[in-house]
């Protein structure tokens, strides 16, 4: 069974990092403050989002991967926290859904459906920022990327940019982002304090291709579809 503490953990940080799009290009010469308001407002901006993404989670011990897709939607009816899923396909599937509400998490190869409250995940302040609660400059200070981090794509020019935390945070020691010159972010490397370093890549990403006022989009984007067997645990 996958390590469903990882995937929960940088949950609202992938989204945090992952719906960098803005609609026009800006000068390289910004600086790190200027890029971070920027990025900002993207996500005051976003009403949906949808990727694929792949995963690699290095620690002391051992190697981690992972893979598959993800949707965000802000909808009118959930007070503007939004929908957040997360469809694992690798190592293996398990889905990872948070309606506002409830954190719920179901792994099919255990039959098993994980619900709790997602009172605390709301309150976190990385997801926060990207419901639009929270300005970025108000926890974290940004600066120039550290150039351990390294990562290019063939003939796209990227940018970077770190971030550190104002104050000590139980996840986060340092988020290092990559993003084109649309504001679209390609890769993130993640730190935490216990020493593990965490890669994402995105890819297909599509920006507002979803209708929130849909009920049917919606409802397919809550719908788990369980088994009949299921066992459900609320914990």
């Amino acid at each position: 069974m996958i390590n469903i503490l990882l995937p929960v953990r940088l949950l609202t940080v992938v989204l945090f990092c992952s719906v960098m799009a803005a609609a026009n290009a800006q000068a390289t010469t910004s600086t790190p403050q200027q890029e971070l308001t920027r990025l900002q407002q993207v996500y005051r901006d976003l009403h949906s989002l949808r990727f694929a993404f792949t995963q690699v989670t290095r620690t002391q011990m051992r190697t981690r991967k992972g893979a598959g897709t993800a949707i965000f939607l802000r909808t009118t009816d959930n007070s503007g926290q939004g929908i957040m899923r997360w469809n694992y396909t690798e190592p293996e599937p398990q889905i990872i859904l948070n309606d506002g509400r409830n954190l719920s998490i179901y792994t099919p190869k255990d039959h098993q459906l994980i619900v709790t409250s997602a009172k605390q995940l709301n309150n976190d302040i990385t997801y926060s920022f990207f419901t639009g609660k929270r300005n970025l400059a108000d926890d974290f200070v940004p600066q120039p990327p550290d150039t351990r981090y390294q990562f290019k794509i063939p003939k796209v020019a990227l940018r970077a940019l770190r971030l550190l935390p104002k104050k000590p945070h139980p996840q986060i020691q340092a988020v290092q982002i990559w993003f084109d010159d649309h504001y679209l972010i390609r890769h993130l490397v993640l730190e935490d304090p216990f020493s593990s370093v965490t890669e994402l890549n995105f890819s297909n990403i599509e920006t507002n291709s979803l209708d929130a006022t849909d009920s049917k989009v919606v409802q397919a984007i809550l719908d788990l579809n369980l088994p009949p067997d299921t066992e459900i645990l609320h914990q």
